[in-house]
């Protein structure tokens, strides 16, 4: 067996559990299996790391100075990465990899069927477009995209995180659309091509009522981005644009929105229970659903209670 046959049987973390020698600190997955996976990593030092992974990495320094060395086709690269710095390696097992001291990580595992897909909605050209190899480097959107994601990911308990589904899925497409459009070899005429499908008319009226009525209807209940877009007849990246042209924000957000609101109103009404209160509204756990609520209300939702 070989070793892409080898790495197709198990998880990217797994199989990158097994030659750095330490497991992950939380692994976050899609409910469905289907959409964006991540790890956080507190790693130790390690020498001559090289191993074909099912999925690409990139991966965000949170914290550690320490250097690391990366060797490509006989070139050796030594770099210590600033923290929010970021990494994108393709899995495919070609680059070995130094650590030379303890640092902290957080990894995004890009499939290959998202950059797919994304080329068959969007791309005219016959070849999928390659996405960089890139060591160590500063983009702005892509710090402030991991700034959100550990925000919204340490807010959760548990190994195995129950992270909301609609978050993932919004931004996963919204990541790779930026690798796309920034970090790939993809044609100038495909590249104009998104720039354009960026000017999208806002969702429709009704279209609209549709989805503030399903999400209205099914707070406590798991709202994926896919059936969001299946109720307008829409593509995903097209739902989100016309979704965030319609309402000023994205869906993600106008969901969290609608929870906190439904809880706000059901502490003021209601004897419940702060546990079922975040239950009924869709917050998979008591810490995410405080966490939020402070955000949002800048009390806890016992300290909003009291103060009625």
């Amino acid at each position: 067996m070989g070793a892409g046959e080898r790495a197709a049987l198990v998880s990217t973390p797994d199989a990158m559990a097994r030659v750095v020698g330490v497991q992950p600190l939380y692994v976050v997955e899609s409910p469905f299996g289907q959409g964006l996976s991540a790890a956080k990593w507190r790693l130790q030092p390690f020498r001559a790391v090289r191993e074909e992974y099912p999925q690409s990495v990139l991966a965000y320094r949170t914290a550690g100075s320490a250097y690391v060395t990366k060797i490509y086709d006989g070139r050796a690269i030594r770099k210590r990465p600033r923290i929010g710095s970021v990494t994108f390696s393709l899995g495919d097992g070609r680059a070995t990899w130094t650590l030379e001291g303890p640092t902290e990580a957080l990894h995004v595992y890009v499939r290959r069927e998202l950059v797919e897909s994304f080329a068959e909605q969007h791309l005219s050209g016959a070849s999928l477009p390659r996405i960089d190899d890139f060591f160590a480097i500063e983009d702005p959107w892509l710090d402030g995209y991991f700034r959100m994601l550990v925000s919204e990911l340490e807010s959760f308990d548990g190994l195995q995180r129950p992270v909301d589904s609609l978050l993932l899925g919004q931004t996963e497409h919204l990541l790779v659309q930026h690798l796309v459009r920034w970090h790939s070899n993809a044609a100038a005429r495909d590249l104009r091509a998104i720039e354009a499908q960026a000017k999208v008319n806002p969702l429709r009226p009704a279209h609209l009522r549709r989805v503030e009525e399903h999400v209205r209807t099914n707070l406590a209940a798991e709202i994926s981005l896919r059936s969001l877009a299946g109720l307008c007849c829409m593509s995903v990246d097209h739902f989100l644009r016309s979704f965030r042209a319609a309402a000023g924000t994205t869906p993600y957000h106008y969901v969290l929105e609608q929870r906190l609101r439904r809880a706000s109103a059901m502490l003021r009404t209601t004897a419940a229970p702060i546990a079922a209160i975040a239950a009924e509204c869709g917050f998979r756990n008591p810490s995410h659903f405080s966490v939020k609520f402070h955000a949002q209300f800048g009390v806890s939702p016992s300290q909003f209670r009291k103060a009625l």
